[in-house]
């Protein structure tokens, strides 16, 4: 794999984070979507991307080394413990941090299929030439918005603006996460959380459209899958209007 060009003194890491357990999707990440595992596409997203140093399934199952073997990349074996649906994002980054030699970590979550390799390439450089700590996905919700019932970026009591002039609220897409290891140590060992940046110089990256949907439930994987047949037909983007 190709040394990363923007700073050949950074040893730049790709994790993609995988348990077994699921609870409210069975073996998800294994489930099969267009006639490949729902992980696969993560993996191959990753696999285009020549600044990675090396790619890296995370996984507290020995069944995702096979997938790791078949791509070619690295496997690492996560605690048991690591693997539960109470376990934290900020706890198996540690833990994969205190094995793993690295000055930059970009997490690839599997559960967004549509992650493109310019989208994942524009996050690494938009982390590095802005000399970030912490770079995350976000995506933008230009419409009126609640909090605990509570208006957002709205006033109740007075006319709605056109959606197009609404403050737009920044949600996380979570697909793409990026760390520097020495910051997240640091906030850590400081906080004892690292995942939303800390102290450490923070920043975000906007996602659009198909790259933001996460799957989470059944009906999302309907959706994914519907979108992936819409995508085969070739005339699926052809503008048409009523006449």
């Amino acid at each position: 794999m190709k040394k990363n060009i923007i700073n050949k003194n950074l040893k730049i890491v790709c994790m993609i984070p995988a348990r077994i357990g699921s609870k409210r999707i069975k073996k998800k990440n294994l489930r099969l979507i267009n006639n490949k595992p729902l992980i696969s596409y993560a993996i191959e997203a990753a696999k285009k991307i020549k600044y990675f140093d090396s790619i890296y399934l995370n996984s507290d199952s020995i069944k995702f080394k096979k997938i790791a073997n078949d791509y070619s990349i690295k496997f690492y074996k996560r605690d048991k413990k690591l693997g539960s649906d109470v376990t934290t994002n900020d706890q198996f980054t540690f833990d994969f941090f205190k094995n793993i030699e690295c000055d930059i970590l970009i997490q690839i979550l599997p559960t967004s299929p549509f992650i493109t390799k310019d989208e994942i390439i524009n996050f690494y450089k938009h982390m590095i030439n802005n000399k970030l700590e912490t770079l995350i996905s976000v995506e933008e919700k230009q419409i009126a918005c609640l909090y605990k019932s509570k208006p957002i970026n709205f006033k109740k009591l007075v006319p709605n603006p056109p959606s197009q002039k609404m403050t737009p609220i920044k949600a996380y897409a979570t697909v793409l996460m990026g760390w520097r290891k020495i910051s997240f140590m640091q906030n850590i060992k400081k906080y004892k959380s690292a995942y939303h940046g800390g102290g450490s110089k923070t920043g975000y990256f906007t996602l659009k459209g198909l790259s933001t949907i996460d799957i989470d439930n059944e009906s999302d994987f309907q959706l994914v899958e519907k979108i992936m047949l819409a995508n085969k037909k070739k005339n699926i983007t052809k503008k048409r209007y009523y006449k």
